[in-house]
C-alpha cells in the first residue's frame, strides 16, 4: 500500500502530462517556460519527501481484507439517493443523459444537487467494493449498487463517473493486488486494457454529449467537435491513433496549457487578500461560494482571456492562485497540497483499516487530477474524505 500514495500519484500525473505535452499534438498550446519547467522539477521532488514522510506515518495492516458488510444504512441511502436524483430530473424538466438538459448550472435543485451527487458517488464506490469482495448478501447488494449507479449515470457527468471509478480502482489495488509480491503478466495486462478502453469511452461520451449540446444527429464516434476545440497538429492526425483518444489528450495536457499562457500573458496579480485567497482555494466550492460568491464569479469571468481556448476551461491547481495572488499564491498551494495528506492521515489512522483505506483512495483520486484542477474545490470529491471518518466513527471501529 505504501508504494500507492498521493504524493507518488501526483509526481506519477506531473510527469505524465509533461511528457505528453511535448508530443506538441495541439496547436494551441504555448511553449513550456524554464520559470515553469523548474516549478514541476521542485514540485516533484517535495512529493517524493513527503511521500516518505506520509509512508512512515500510516498505520496499516498489510493483510487486511474488505470486512464491511451490507446493512439497512445502506439501503436507506440509495433510497435517498434515488429520491434526490427524481427530484432532480423533475425539477430540471429531464436528465442529461437523455438529452432533456444540459448538466452543469441548469441541472438539479441548487445546493441539494451536490449533496445527492456526494451520496450517490460514494455510495457507487463503496457497494462496489461490497459487490466485489463480499460473498454474503450478493444479491440485494448488487441491486443496491444497480440504482446508485443509475442514478450516476443519469446526470451524464463524465467527471462524477471518472471520480468513482478513480476511488474503486485505488480501493481494489490495496486490497487485492497488495497481497501479492509479484503481480501476474494477465493482470498487470488486464488493468492496461481497462484504462485504455476506459479512456476510448472517455472519448465516445464526450462526442456523444457534444453533439446532443450541439443538437446535430452525428455518430457517438463522430469527433469533429473535439477537433474544431483541440485544433490537432498533423503530428495527431498522422499517428492513426483513433480520434476519440483526442478527448483524453485535451482534457489531459490542456489545463498546462492555460497555466503557461497566463504566465505568459499575465503581469501581475490580483490585489486579493489572504482570506480571500483561502475561501477560494482551500474550501468546498459549496461552502466558498456561499461565503463569498462576488469572488468565485470574478475569478471564473476573468481568467477565461488567459486559457489558450474559451472551450478549454480545465486548469491545474496553480492557475488561479497564480491569478490572484502571483508567484506567491503557487508557493502558497504546493504548501498546502504538500501538508494535507499528512494531516489527513493523523484523523485516518484512529479509524479501522477498511476506512482508512476508502479515504486514502478518495484522497489518491483527489491527487490524480490536481495536474488539471484544483480539486479541493471540487465539493462533489473533497467532501466524500469527511464520509469514511463520520461512518468510521459511527461504526464505533478504533
Amino acid at each position: 500500500m505504501k508504494k500507492i500514495n498521493p504524493y507518488i500519484i501526483l509526481i506519477t500525473v506531473s510527469i505524465i502530462v509533461v511528457l505528453f505535452y511535448q508530443f506538441k499534438w495541439s496547436l494551441l498550446y504555448p511553449r513550456l517556460s524554464a520559470s515553469m519547467t523548474i516549478t514541476i522539477v521542485i514540485l516533484v521532488v517535495l512529493c517524493w519527501v513527503f511521500s516518505l514522510m506520509f509512508n512512515s506515518f500510516i498505520k496499516y495492516e498489510k493483510d487486511t481484507k474488505w470486512s464491511l458488510e451490507y446493512n439497512y444504512w445502506y439501503t436507506l441511502i440509495v433510497l435517498i439517493v434515488a429520491l434526490g436524483t427524481l427530484m432532480d430530473g423533475i425539477y430540471s424538466h429531464g436528465f442529461p443523459l437523455f438529452g432533456a438538459i444540459k448538466y452543469g448550472d441548469n441541472y438539479g435543485i441548487p445546493t441539494l444537487h451536490t449533496f445527492i451527487a456526494i451520496l450517490d458517488s460514494y455510495i457507487t464506490y463503496v457497494l462496489a467494493l461490497m459487490a466485489t469482495f463480499n460473498k454474503s448478501k450478493r444479491k440485494i447488494t448488487i441491486f443496491a449498487f444497480t440504482i446508485a449507479a443509475i442514478c450516476l449515470v443519469l446526470p451524464l457527468s463524465r467527471m462524477l463517473i471518472v471520480l468513482t471509478f478513480s476511488n474503486y480502482l485505488w480501493s481494489y489495488l490495496y486490497l487485492n493486488l497488495d497481497r501479492y509480491k509479484n503481480i501476474k503478466f494477465i493482470q498487470k495486462l488486464s488493468l492496461c486494457i481497462l484504462i485504455i478502453c476506459g479512456m476510448y469511452i472517455f472519448g465516445l461520451l464526450g462526442n456523444y454529449r457534444t453533439n446532443i449540446q450541439e443538437s446535430n444527429n452525428k455518430s457517438y464516434t463522430d469527433s469533429t467537435m473535439i477537433y474544431q476545440i483541440g485544433v490537432p497538429s498533423t503530428n495527431f492526425i498522422n499517428s492513426h491513433i483513433p480520434a476519440p483518444f483526442f478527448w483524453d489528450y485535451i482534457y489531459g495536457t490542456s489545463a498546462l496549457a492555460n497555466l503557461q499562457n497566463i504566465i505568459n500573458e499575465r503581469g501581475r496579480s490580483e490585489n486579493t487578500s489572504l482570506s480571500e485567497f483561502a475561501i477560494t482555494q482551500f474550501l468546498p466550492d459549496v461552502f466558498g461560494k456561499n461565503i463569498n460568491n462576488s469572488e468565485y464569479e470574478n475569478i471564473k469571468s476573468s481568467t477565461y482571456q488567459y486559457q489558450v481556448s474559451h472551450v478549454l476551461n480545465v486548469s491545474t491547481f496553480l492557475f488561479k492562485p497564480y491569478y490572484l495572488l502571483g508567484w506567491f499564491g503557487i508557493i502558497a498551494m504546493i504548501i498546502f497540497v504538500l501538508i494535507f495528506p499528512v494531516l489527513y492521515l493523523l484523523i485516518l489512522n484512529t479509524l479501522e483499516s477498511n476506512y482508512i483505506i476508502i479515504g486514502i483512495s478518495i484522497l489518491n483520486t483527489i491527487y490524480a487530477f490536481m495536474f488539471f484542477d484544483n480539486m479541493f474545490t471540487i465539493s462533489v470529491l473533497s467532501l466524500q474524505l469527511l464520509l469514511p471518518v463520520i461512518q468510521g466513527k459511527i461504526s464505533g471501529n478504533k
